[in-house]
């Protein structure tokens, strides 16, 4: 009989204290199972996010150098400013409705094959910060009538402030000439995720063409 009683005290299952024991060590693994991939993903999307705003600085400073490097002193007509008050080159704070200092000017090199293109090979563009974007802003023609609304063209996104500086046998921060460009330019860009983005252009200074 004692012998019987053995056998069945050793058929007993799990005891409830194991039952939670198990369910408590089952519950941390998944968490922390959990937490390592939520991890793994937020790496790959962080990872991601920074490649593409990389890739976008890349682009924006590209098309930036493409813009400042064909700079031409050449003044904008438009039908209600008198042509001694014309400048080959506007900039400073709130420029263009720049948030921060903005810029406007006249490039060359804008191909117009044939001249098919409803356009001139003359571009006027200018740059400015909006709402924490910097803009690129640009006119079919170089010279327009009042009221007439710039195109805009996105840059960057989280921008904090633009700056420039100007050479002409020494770096200053203010350029009121009228007829000329300077000989070089520095751009700052304040970015919220990359700090200072800085870089210096020479220009092909000249006269305003008449």
């Amino acid at each position: 009989m004692a012998g019987l009683n053995t056998q069945k005290s050793k058929q007993h299952g799990f005891t409830l204290i194991e039952v939670l024991i198990a369910i408590a060590i089952f519950a941390v693994l998944s968490l922390a199972a959990y937490q390592i991939l939520q991890g793994v993903l937020r790496s790959g999307e962080i990872s991601k996010e920074h490649d593409l705003r990389l890739i976008e600085v890349q682009r924006g400073m590209l098309l930036i150098e493409r813009d400042f490097v064909q700079m031409v002193a050449r003044t904008s007509r438009t039908s209600n400013v008198e042509s001694s008050n014309l400048k080959a080159l506007y900039v400073g704070k709130g420029v263009i409705g720049s948030d921060s200092e903005g810029i406007e000017f006249n490039r060359l090199g804008w191909t117009n094959p044939l001249n098919l293109l409803p356009r001139s090979n003359v571009v006027r563009v200018g740059y400015r910060v909006k709402e924490g974007q910097l803009q690129r802003l640009y006119y079919l023609y170089p010279d327009t009538v009042a009221g007439a609304k710039p195109e805009e063209q996105v840059i960057l996104h989280e921008v904090e402030a633009l700056k420039f500086r100007f050479w002409n046998k020494g770096w200053v921060n203010t350029w009121n000439s009228n007829k000329q460009i300077p000989e070089g330019i520095e751009i700052t860009i304040t970015s919220k995720h990359y700090g200072e983005l800085r870089r210096v252009f020479m220009l092909p200074t000249s006269q305003v063409a008449e």
